[in-house]
């Protein structure tokens, strides 16, 4: 599975996907008050989870990079998903309050160069919620799956990359604990797995969940101080064509 935007809608309107979208979104959901509409924005496949993050639409834009393509978001009413760039967002600079990413990262070339453009668009002090692969959990062997494809990251990958974009890594959680079968017995006990992977082996968790913060660095201007230079000791320096009217001063002072 190609991380295409047609593929994804068509994986999360199955079985298996409908009940991923709901334990990682019920997840974000427990750990995250719902952002309001104003001031928020999802880039990557967001859809499925924009419902759990975001209380209310109308304010609040999809975005998605134009490799992946964008299907139209909310549905039944007017659209609000576009195609972008993400190395060149078309947003001003500290827009918006918080920024979800959801199949993004793991998609891109240049996951630092996004992240940089991501930062210059949210305001100081503004929240960035992440959901990738996990590089140590099952989902990641599956490529029938979503979380099978692209580039899996580790929570130490994750929080590097955060801080090279000059972002403050603030928690990390594991979520999708249920094997990454589609059989009807594994999606009813999907609950039942939840509460016992993220009790005894979170981080086997199929993916990870990264909440991280803006951080704008001041700069400290430099104090100005006062420098008592010594002053030059007073020299008679010889004039070009009057070598000898010096020379004889020199002989009237012996």
């Amino acid at each position: 599975m190609n991380l295409d935007a047609i593929r994804l809608q068509n994986w999360y309107a199955t079985p298996q996907g409908r009940l991923v979208a709901r334990l990682i979104g019920e997840s974000l959901e427990r750990w995250m008050h719902p952002a309001t509409a104003e001031g928020a924005c999802g880039f990557g496949f967001v859809h499925p989870y924009m419902e759990f993050v975001i209380s209310g639409r109308e304010g609040a834009f999809a975005a998605a990079p134009a490799e992946m393509g964008v299907v139209p978001w909310p549905s039944g009413s007017g659209n609000r998903a576009a195609l972008v760039r993400p190395n060149a967002l078309p947003y001003p600079d500290g827009h918006f309050e918080r920024v979800f990413l959801v199949h993004l990262l793991e998609a891109t070339e240049s996951p630092r160069e996004t992240l940089r453009e991501v930062w210059r668009i949210m305001k100081p002090g503004g929240h960035l919620y992440i959901v990738v692969p996990n590089r140590g959990g099952f989902w990641t062997h599956r490529d029938a799956t979503p979380f099978g494809w692209g580039h899996p990251y580790s929570p130490r990958q994750i929080r590097g990359l955060l801080e090279a974009s000059f972002f403050a890594l603030r928690q990390t959680r594991f979520a999708l604990f249920v094997p990454p079968f589609s059989g009807r017995r594994i999606l009813r006990s999907a609950p039942a797995w939840e509460k016992i992977g993220d009790r005894w082996f979170a981080r086997f968790g199929g993916v990870i969940l990264s909440d991280a913060e803006k951080v704008v660095h001041a700069v400290t201007p430099l104090l100005e101080k006062s420098y008592n230079l010594p002053r030059a000791s007073s020299m008679v320096l010889p004039l070009a064509g009057n070598r000898g009217a010096v020379n004889s001063r020199r002989r009237d002072r012996d």
